[in-house]
């Protein structure tokens, strides 16, 4: 028993009901008392009744023998084990009834902090594993004690399984009440509560993130069911006053694809938040994930050589939604409510700017990945966050 608690049960009760309260450990040793003077000396009733693990009243004349006060002592049961003992001091027939409800508030007072340790422990235990899981890499080894520890917090690791990894916070003008660790605790519990099964391995990571790595039934449409959770929570959460952002990495089967699923997760989210996204899913971002990785200076070349000082938002707009409805004339024009004939003008107004054909496919993905390393450049300065996991800057 901890020794805060063994005071706040004596000075709580004591003050409750007038008569000297102590608390000892399990050798006798006083560890709470409403006189704090005595914390630290030998309870000799308490032996007794440890031993014999029943109630004992100790009379005046019994109390002055063993240099203590008169009093009811009763054991402090927890799981069916002894562990301390709870006294109050007063004649025996006045306090006996008072001293077997501060035994009971004192158990209840222990079963909830034993509980309290166990499913802390347990937090941090999974946040270890899933730690663990974000780092590991096969070369290394390890791999069949980290399946070891799931199946010891009852996750299969071995299973079908696809990560996803979440950024959360509070909107600027509305800070969470409690701080910023009631505030994820109260995400985190959402979070949870929305996914419900206790086969997701679901953790807050020492980054900050949220990581979940859900089990889902293999095959094709597994990324696709994550993607449609994934907006179905971003968009409760959102609801609740909680911006998120999601990543959510490839399907996987086995230790080392769910490690590799979760670096695609982390990388598809920070991919997608700079290009504006929310749901982030690897699978629908994998050439700009490899754009991301150019070096600076080469990203500033491409633009430059590429763009120029052409392509204004009008042009721009028109030919990433060209991009999106790829040589469907009709589907662009009704994407961006305009004629088809303004879309013809937009696109040779393109060719002529840049001396890139929108209708070959070459010269397309040259203006499109110089537009999406542009997109990248500007989301980093606005951030001020430099080039994400690039260390030059943009």
């Amino acid at each position: 028993m901890r020794r805060k608690t063994a005071q706040a049960i004596a000075e709580m009760t004591s003050e409750v009901l007038g008569y000297g309260v102590l608390v000892t450990d399990e050798d006798g040793i006083i560890i709470g008392c409403s006189e704090v003077s005595r914390v630290g000396k030998l309870h000799a009733p308490s032996l007794s009744v440890m031993a014999s693990g029943m109630p004992n009243l100790t009379s005046k004349e019994e109390a002055q023998t063993m240099g203590v006060k008169p009093g009811y002592t009763a054991p402090i049961l927890l799981s069916g084990r002894v562990a301390g003992t709870v006294s109050i001091a007063g004649l025996p027939r006045d306090v006996e009834r008072y001293g077997r409800l501060v035994k009971r508030q004192a158990e209840v007072l222990l079963m909830e902090q034993a509980f309290l340790e166990r499913r802390l422990r347990r937090q941090w235990a999974v946040q270890e594993l899933a730690e663990s899981i974000m780092l590991y890499r096969p070369e290394d080894g390890g791999g069949e004690a980290l399946l070891q520890r799931g199946q010891d917090l009852g996750f299969d690791l071995g299973g079908c399984r696809i990560a996803v990894v979440l950024n959360v916070r509070s909107p600027e003008d509305h800070p969470s009440a409690g701080g910023e660790n009631a505030f994820r605790e109260m995400v985190l519990n959402r979070i949870v509560n929305f996914f419900g099964s206790p086969e997701h391995l679901i953790s807050p990571l020492s980054s900050q993130q949220i990581v979940a790595f859900l089990s889902l039934s293999c095959g094709r449409g597994m990324e696709e069911t994550a993607l449609r959770l994934c907006e179905e929570l971003v968009a409760q959460l959102r609801e609740a006053g909680v911006e998120a952002e999601a990543g959510i990495g490839r399907g996987a089967e086995g230790l080392p694809r769910l490690a590799e699923s979760a670096h695609l997760a982390r990388e598809a989210l920070s991919t997608g938040r700079a290009l504006g996204l929310t749901v982030c899913a690897a699978r629908a971002l994998s050439a700009e994930m490899l754009l991301s990785y150019l070096p600076a200076w080469r990203k500033r070349q491409h633009i430059e050589h590429v763009l120029g000082d052409g392509m204004d938002a009008t042009l721009t707009e028109t030919f990433l939604a060209w991009c999106r409805n790829p040589f469907s004339a009709n589907g662009v024009a009704r994407e961006l409510s305009i004629h088809r004939n303004t879309l013809q003008y937009r696109l040779k107004k393109i060719r002529e700017v840049l001396g890139l054909d929108p209708w070959n496919f070459h010269d397309g993905f040259a203006v499109w990945s110089a537009l999406i390393l542009r997109k990248f450049s500007r989301s980093f300065r606005a951030e001020g966050q430099g080039a994400s996991r690039n260390p030059e800057a943009v």
